[in-house]
């Protein structure tokens, strides 16, 4: 009875053994291959700043003989399916423009914008809080959920410790006067990192020369920090123009400077080698040309733009003053081969472009038509007279840099500078990995 009892418990434990056995032993787990591909945002809607404003004060009131408004403006808002946001609007084509001229005040002169989408991050270089400046910093928010932007500014000390947090409603539009957040800088460079879809920002530089007014002009959106960069368009016809360029390294750069004529590269002395504290803004007059390009080359990440100012005579002033115009022109990245597109508008008179290497420059319209043609030596730059009706968009080939110059009597200017259109795909690896517990 005890020998039976043993040999069926021992067959027993066998029996479960490999039962156990086979419950326990672990099976290779099935694992998917990572998926690989892009993620494509949603097209958003183009936003442009909207008019002009008197930075300070109202335009109706005081000393009528020192009045700082005019009654002389008119306002031009271009796209497809505009609305308005604030004082803005929203285009829901890929392109959109703005320009409004203003005969007389404070604020006299043409201000042009290039609406853009909104971008969680952006560098806009330009604008002034030295006394007789005024910067006002415009955040729209064509989303549908409310945002909040962070403003950094950067100056000739370096990044500066004061920062702005705004936010904006769904829809929205906020305005931030720099010189409430840091006063008495002259030469500024603006960083705005915004949540969500993010936002488009413009710069109103608006500048008087005692009670003469020295110009006022949208500072739009430059490129990202580059290693290589262009600013087409700088220079002016008039006699005594002058153009700066401003640049700023976020973590310090040494670069070097070259300027691009109708002839090719232009004598510019004291340029090479340009060391560039980080995020110190620092600015170096352009020699005087009648139209040409700068061409920025560094071994760090650099963010840039040019001031032209345009002199003009004084209607009602003493003899000797002097009033100006401004226009601003952004940096463009020469490493990003993308075709970009403009919106024309009033005012427009020519196209400045450069060719980093030699080429046919062709400007097409929306309908594939050639509005411009032009060959193109490596290293030059050429201004071509434009005249397209008002509405007309202008496509142009990726491997040159250009923007629009905008002019009228008596002395004012502005220019245009255009966007790519495209919706930029991120690439996505999404995979699956074993869950080790908190902190993993």
């Amino acid at each position: 009875m005890i020998r039976r009892l043993v040999v069926l418990g021992a067959a027993t434990v066998a029996v479960l053994a490999v039962v156990v056995a086979g419950r326990v032993a672990p099976e290779e787990p099935v694992v998917a291959a990572p998926y690989e591909g892009e993620v494509t945002p949603a097209a958003q809607p183009v936003a442009c700043p909207g008019t002009v404003e008197i930075p300070v004060g109202d335009i109706d009131s005081g000393d009528p003989d020192l009045g700082s408004g005019s009654d002389d403006r008119t306002y031009q808002a271009l796209g497809d399916g505009t609305e308005p946001t604030g004082a803005g609007f929203l285009a829901e084509g890929d392109v959109a423009a703005s320009v409004e001229r203003i005969g007389g005040g404070d604020v006299a002169g043409l201000s042009a914008a290039s609406c853009v989408a909104p971008v969680r991050d952006q560098w806009l270089v330009g604008g002034s809080t030295a006394l007789g400046s005024s910067a006002r910093l415009v955040l729209t928010n064509p989303s549908d959920a409310s945002t909040e932007a962070t403003v950094t500014l950067y100056g000739g000390l370096g990044e500066l410790e004061e920062h702005a947090v705004v936010s904006i409603a769904p829809g929205g539009q906020q305005d931030l006067l720099l010189e409430s957040v840091v006063a008495e800088v002259p030469a500024l460079a603006v960083r705005v990192v915004a949540t969500g879809a993010g936002v488009v920002a413009h710069l109103q530089d608006s500048r008087l020369d005692g009670f003469q007014p020295a110009g006022t002009d949208w500072v739009g959106r430059g490129s990202a920090p580059s290693t290589r960069l262009v600013v087409p368009g700088v220079g002016a016809e008039a006699e005594d123009a002058a153009t700066t360029l401003r640049l700023m390294a976020p973590d310090g750069a040494t670069a070097d400077l070259m300027l691009a004529g109708d002839e090719g590269l232009v004598e510019w002395g004291g340029v090479s080698g340009l060391a560039l504290e980080p995020g110190v803004v620092t600015e170096v007059e352009v020699p005087a040309l009648a139209s040409g390009a700068v061409e920025i080359r560094a071994d760090a990440p650099v963010v840039a733009g040019a001031m032209i100012s345009v002199t003009r005579p004084v209607v009602d002033g003493p003899a000797d003053a002097v009033e100006r115009d401004l226009a601003w022109l952004p940096a463009q990245d020469t490493t990003d081969r993308k075709r970009r597109s403009v919106m024309v508008t009033d005012h427009v008179s020519a196209v400045t472009v450069h060719a980093a290497v030699a080429g046919e420059f062709t400007l097409t319209d929306a309908d594939g038509e050639v509005i411009v043609s032009q060959q193109m030596a490596a290293r030059s730059t050429a201004t071509i007279p434009l005249e397209v009706p008002a509405g007309t968009v202008l496509t142009g080939p990726a491997r040159f840099t250009w923007s629009l110059a905008l002019e009228d009597e008596p002395g004012f200017v502005a220019t245009l500078v255009p966007r790519r259109t495209d919706v930029e795909s991120t690439p996505v690896t999404v995979g699956l990995r074993p869950y080790l517990g908190p902190g993993s």
